[in-house]
């Protein structure tokens, strides 16, 4: 039987933490364990389970590969170390399978080029793997893992360095998961991470610019017995972790992948519930589902309260004043609202930054957590083409969502980018801490002091 190494790099930390954004989180924590008592900050490892790990692993079984997996998230992130543990693990002519980041994307690189010298064939997938230059690996997959990435995997004898699949039509798939994902190498996971990610569907139909997500370009659901079948796996595996995060990029695109959710979960109380949606999304079925399969949790996307912006950035919108009443519509209904909040667009200007707080300001009522991020301009997302020329830092170490953006803006300096992606962090800590406190308190204003 043919045999195959599934690696987690580790990544390297070049620099320390925005210290606002570090203060700001510190809160965060404080306000979500109010709530989510049983979550916690891993110390000293990764703070997810790597699920591509599993998904990996029983893809690899049905292409005919014994598979091993070593985890180097806790090795030192030097070549040499990572390679020396590979060479151990690994023999000529094995495949070593990486997903990497942009934090680690050299590391993996210089450790690729190490181990193809000695023998071993890499495959690279993630949505840095299409920078990989040509010839620097076997095999770069680009797309979501499934049945036909086994099938190439059978015939990667055949196959060329940097090879890339083709785009997928875009559209809901007629094709159905039918595999589950296998964590027997996840184990030793168990009591380290606080949840645990759970699909009932794969990819996005919305087509936003500035989105890694954007490039699945298909939704493909996960069959019902199939989703059963993990959800039994993830309870016998992981006993204690009742915290679960869909992972569906936007929850009730599809009514079947929702009712799957539910109809799985029903006999199985005691779990709880955060997913992700898109404010098209939420209508008054989906609002109910929610509220039916146990979520606690919405994280909403929101990037900028300038409707023409977000138009230009081609996100599907009816408006700033529809998203208002959506995000209310969501409180009224008892669910927490967490923003998945963006700053450094290539459209930004100083007049949509102010709007934005000042919406920030008037809703802060109906809001309780942000997730905070800086654009990063990943290869897959769909304005990578016409952004690509205006990069102007290529070490992937910075190509960070907690630090300065790596390309010029349209509209602003990248030194004034990340002012103002500083305002946005200080304005969504007022919010926070006022959720503990008094929540009149006025918001910071562009212009004005930051943490």
């Amino acid at each position: 039987m043919p045999r195959c190494c599934i690696v987690q790099l580790p990544f390297p930390s070049t620099r320390e933490p925005d210290r606002n954004l570090a203060d700001y989180y510190l809160d965060y924590d404080k306000v979500f364990r109010q709530l989510f008592p049983e979550y916690f900050i891993p110390s000293g490892g990764l703070w997810e389970m790597p699920l591509w790990v599993a998904h990996l692993t029983a893809l690899m079984d049905s292409a005919g590969f014994e598979s091993t997996f070593q985890d180097l998230s806790r090795t030192p992130a030097e070549v040499t170390a990572c390679v020396e543990a590979l060479l151990d693990a690994t023999v000529p002519g094995e495949l070593v399978l990486a997903s990497p980041l942009a934090q680690n994307f050299r590391l993996t690189l210089d450790v690729a080029r190490r181990l193809e010298a000695a023998g071993r064939r890499v495959v690279l997938g993630g949505n840095m793997a299409p920078l990989a230059p040509k010839d620097a690996v076997h095999l770069v997959h680009r797309g979501q893992l499934d049945v036909g990435f086994a099938r190439r995997i059978r015939v990667l004898g055949g196959s060329d360095g940097g090879e890339s699949e083709k785009a997928t039509r875009r559209g809901l798939s007629a094709e159905r998961i039918t595999w589950t994902p296998e964590y027997r190498h996840l184990e030793n996971y168990g009591g380290s991470v606080p949840l645990i990610r759970l699909n009932a569907s794969h990819g996005c139909l919305y087509e936003c610019a500035f989105c890694g997500d954007a490039w699945s370009r298909q939704l493909t659901l996960v069959s019902r017995d199939a989703l059963a079948a993990e959800v039994d796996d993830i309870a016998r595996r992981f006993p204690d972790t009742r915290l679960l995060y869909i992972g569906d990029k936007t929850f009730g695109q599809s009514r079947e992948a929702v009712q799957n959710l539910i109809d799985v979960f029903r006999d199985r109380p005691g779990y709880r519930f955060i997913v992700q949606t898109h404010v098209m999304q939420v209508k008054d079925w989906v609002v109910d589902s929610m509220r039916e399969l146990g979520v606690i949790a919405v994280e909403l996307g929101f990037e900028s309260a300038d409707s023409e912006m977000m138009k230009r950035l081609n996100k599907l919108s009816r408006g700033l004043d529809h998203y208002t009443e959506k995000i209310h519509d969501l409180r009224d209904a008892g669910l927490h609202i967490v923003l998945n909040m963006m700053g450094g667009l290539d459209e930004e200007t100083e007049q949509s930054h102010r709007q934005t707080l000042d919406w920030l300001s008037d809703n802060s009522d109906a809001l309780w957590l942000f997730n905070l991020y800086n654009f990063v301009p990943y290869p897959l997302i769909p304005d990578f083409a016409r952004l690509r020329d205006r990069i102007v830092n290529w070490d992937f170490a910075d190509w960070r969502e907690d630090a300065p953006v790596v390309y010029r803006p349209a509209h602003l300096t990248p030194e004034r980018s990340w002012e103002l992606f500083q305002e946005k962090v200080a304005a969504a800590h007022r919010i926070v801490r006022a959720s503990t406190h008094d929540r009149t308190a006025p918001l910071t204003t562009a212009g004005s002091e930051t943490r």
